[in-house]
C-alpha cells in the first residue's frame, strides 16, 4: 500500500512544472501572474493564503475551475501547505486536459518561510 502511495505520489507530481516562489512573487508584483489556487481545506485558506488566491479544495479541483470559467489552455499555479494535495490535484488537471500546471515551491510553508505578502479572512472579508 505505501509502495503504490509512494508510486502515486512521484507520478502526481510529473504531471506538473514547479514555479519558484521569487518568480510568483514576482509575477504577482507585475500584474502578470497565471490564476493561483489553493487547494487546503477552508479554514487553512482562512488562516492565510497567497493574496488573490481562489480557493477550490483539492477534492472538487476541476468542477470548481469549471465553475469559475477558467478555461484549460489558460496556466495556473496550484499549492497546499506541503504538497501532496496540490499533486493529487495536478494529477487530476493533468488528467481534464490542462495544459499548464504549475506548483508553488515550497507551497505554502516555503512561502511563509520566505516572509513573502499574505493574506488572512476575517469574518468573510480578505485583510
Amino acid at each position: 500500500m505505501v509502495a503504490a502511495l509512494c508510486s502515486l505520489a512521484i507520478v502526481c507530481a510529473a504531471c506538473t512544472a514547479t514555479i519558484t516562489r521569487e518568480d510568483l512573487l514576482k509575477q504577482m508584483q507585475a500584474g502578470t501572474a497565471p490564476l493561483i489556487i489553493d487547494v487546503r481545506s477552508q479554514g487553512e485558506y482562512d488562516r492565510d493564503h497567497l493574496p488573490g488566491a481562489l480557493h477550490i479544495p483539492f477534492y472538487t479541483i476541476s468542477s470548481g475551475l469549471a465553475e469559475a470559467g477558467h478555461a484549460k489552455k489558460e496556466p495556473l499555479v496550484l499549492y497546499c501547505e506541503h504538497g501532496p494535495r496540490a499533486s493529487i490535484a495536478g494529477f487530476s488537471l493533468y488528467l481534464s486536459g490542462y495544459d499548464t500546471v504549475y506548483s508553488l515551491e515550497g507551497h505554502m510553508k516555503g512561502w511563509r518561510k520566505s516572509s513573502f505578502p499574505i493574506e488572512i479572512v476575517s469574518h468573510g472579508s480578505s485583510t
